[in-house]
């Protein structure tokens, strides 16, 4: 419970900070207000600045903003492949949101997914495909290709900042056990995923050393 709750924090903090100047609005659009029939002054409502993850699923292209959170591989799953990323998206108009996990180094090349996962709707009406998080880490038949890792020098805590973009195809995520249960709900078996593709996240590659000097230096200040 402790480590999971240790993951959540690191990529809310991680995700604010990478997406902290990416999602920075202009000052000034070059929109003019309008009036409405009111006479009352309306402007028109921005779109997201900024998305870096597209999801093609059922016929339709979901553009969403991803950030990933990447630590060592202790597992040691695939041999040349020492890092672990987890790939979390924000949520579209229906809800979808997913998680995608895999196993990596810093140069381009096809590495193995360890988790997947992808969710929509609420309610009554939720779907969840693949396990929470993720799901059970394991190296899958399903492959992630990273076409361009680039090195963007040093951090300030003592390591780089990498900045990757790739893409996963075809890939299928069978629904989550639970969902199943309720016959009535009429949940799918599964869900195919055509292709994912994500451009410019970033990552520290020494994201656990700074999280724990973080959560060092937190408690040094609350023993004050």
């Amino acid at each position: 419970m402790k480590r999971l709750f240790i993951i959540l924090l690191a990529a809310f903090l991680f995700a604010c900070k990478s997406g902290s100047k990416e999602t920075e609005v202009p000052a000034a659009t070059g929109e003019k207000n309008t009036t409405d029939d009111n006479g009352s002054n309306t402007t028109p409502a921005a779109a997201n600045p900024y998305t870096n993850t597209i999801i093609s699923v059922e016929g339709k292209d979901l553009s969403l903003s991803g950030s990933i959170l990447v630590d060592k591989d202790k597992k040691n799953l695939m041999a040349g492949a020492p890092y672990r990323g987890m790939i979390t998206t924000s949520s579209g108009a229906d809800n979808e949101g997913a998680i995608f996990r895999f196993v990596f180094d810093t140069k381009p090349g096809t590495y193995p997914l360890t988790g997947m996962s992808f969710g929509r709707g609420k309610d009554a009406n939720s779907q969840q495909f693949g396990g929470i998080l993720g799901g059970e880490e394991k190296i899958y038949d399903s492959k992630v290709t990273l076409t361009e890792c680039k090195d963007l020098g040093e951090n300030s805590g003592g390591g780089h900042k990498w900045s990757i973009s790739g893409t996963i195809e075809n890939l299928t995520i069978p629904a989550m056990g639970i969902m199943l249960m309720d016959k009535e709900k009429n949940h799918p078996q599964s869900i195919k995923l055509n292709k994912i593709s994500f451009t410019g996240i970033t990552f520290d590659d020494n994201a656990e050393e700074m999280l724990q000097k973080a959560m060092d230096e937190l408690k040094k200040r609350n023993k004050k």
